[in-house]
């Protein structure tokens, strides 16, 4: 408690002014729990929430069930995807120093612009030969041992023959194409041609020798379409740009075929990138070895010219035999120096295409998984259980603040505007 005076003057009923008198000013200590104030109903009452919550706990619990089952039949009816990867370590043809290199890994990790080396093209081009129709219609072709069909075949009649989707991916597709993609599967029926008798052993006899060459246009069956869609799919290749590794990774529902088509797809990259880098190494080569073979002939007929007439002719007297043998003597020395100049030529691209060639070292080799990779029951049961109570909450004050609004929009008056 404390006091404060002050002097003010006072005043009678005549108006006349009396003595000065004191006042005291008091402040009384007021008790929290009797203080309110209107700014206190802004403040959340955690122990109030919580047994809101409490009170509402069965229609929390079901909205949460409710989720934690279809959680539970996405998980159930979801496809077992098997996840298998390689990581390459790729011949690099840099000549930087160790200081370049230093800045070089310091550009990459703070992700700046750099200079494109050519190798660094190459490399960034994997994921792109990997897609491309060629590659896609030569790996399609090779034969794959599949776990659940207990025997090898090829990777286009899995997918066209065996292959079955699951029970979430049919009940998805069967959903969008009568809902809301029901005009694309109208319009599709109706132009789509009815099946005949002999389309699946027309589909069995596919050449693919005839889709080598694409030179000229031809028109691509839709079965190989969709097989070369889902492959290039299912296989991801991506490359570090710390380390350099590239890592190539197939996931397929069948754990040993994706461990399989790793080491395919590694195979045929690998020979794809040397035949690329070689090619011009290569031709030339070719080039050479034919003339080669070309300037041994020539050399052996005239050293075998040459010889004969020496034997013939062991101390030719006549000037006309030396001015033959001058001229078989010229003739073998400029095939001698043809033939070998072409057989070192011969060894130098020999030598050149090994050096072009490139070589890549399997940093990690690709391993049969153990367990799928998808779906993952840990995150599809925590992320369901999550939705349930939130949704489950968040639909009781929904719930109330509709039940408010409509209670305000029927007793509320509206205002009366006078003219």
């Amino acid at each position: 408690m404390s006091e404060n005076a002050s002097n003010i003057p006072e005043k009678n009923n005549d108006g006349k002014q009396l003595q000065k008198r004191e006042i005291v000013e008091e402040y009384r200590l007021v008790s929290i729990d009797d203080y309110t104030h209107k700014d206190d109903e802004k403040i959340i009452d955690i122990i109030w929430v919580l047994k809101d919550l409490w009170l509402n706990k069965k229609g929390i619990i079901a909205v949460t069930a409710i989720f934690f089952l279809l959680g539970l039949i996405y998980y159930a009816g979801s496809e077992r995807i098997y996840y298998s990867e390689a990581k390459l370590m790729p011949e690099t043809t840099s000549t930087a120093s160790q200081l370049g290199q230093v800045f070089q890994q310091a550009e990459n990790i703070f992700g700046l612009q750099r200079r494109v080396e050519e190798e660094d093209i190459r490399v960034s081009m994997y994921p792109y030969i990997v897609e491309s129709l060629p590659f896609q219609l030569e790996l399609m072709q090779h034969e794959v041992y599949f776990g659940d069909l207990g025997r090898r075949v090829t990777i286009f009649e899995y997918f066209t023959e065996f292959y079955q989707p699951s029970f979430i991916d049919r009940t998805a597709e069967i959903l969008w194409n009568y809902t809301i993609g029901l005009p694309v599967t109208i319009w599709r029926a109706a132009t789509t041609r009815r099946p005949m008798a002999d389309d699946s052993a027309e589909i069995a006899g596919i050449d693919f020798s005839q889709l080598s060459d694409f030179s000229e246009p031809r028109i691509l069956d839709n079965q190989i379409r969709r097989v070369a869609n889902q492959m290039s799919d299912y296989i991801t290749i991506s490359r570090e740009p710390q380390t350099g590794f590239v890592s190539i990774g197939v996931s397929l529902p069948d754990a040993h075929a994706s461990t399989e088509i790793v080491i395919l797809v590694k195979n045929l990259l690998q020979e794809y990138v040397i035949d690329y880098r070689t090619e011009k190494a290569i031709n030339n080569l070719e080039f050479i070895r034919e003339r080669y073979k070309d300037s041994k002939i020539v050399f052996q007929q005239r050293q075998d010219s040459l010889a004969a007439f020496q034997d013939r002719n062991v101390n030719p007297a006549r000037q006309t035999l030396l001015v033959q043998e001058q001229r078989l003597q010229s003739e073998f020395d400029i095939a001698f120096s043809l033939y070998n100049t072409l057989a070192r030529r011969l060894q130098e691209a020999e030598i050149q295409v090994q050096e072009e060639t490139p070589v890549f070292r399997v940093h990690e080799p690709a391993t049969i998984p153990g367990r799928h990779a998808q779906p993952n029951g840990i995150r599809i049961m925590g992320g369901s259980i999550f939705v349930g109570l939130f949704l489950g909450i968040a639909a009781i004050y929904i719930r109330r603040g509709f039940r408010s609004f409509l209670y305000e929009f029927h007793n509320k008056e509206p205002k009366i505007h006078q003219a």
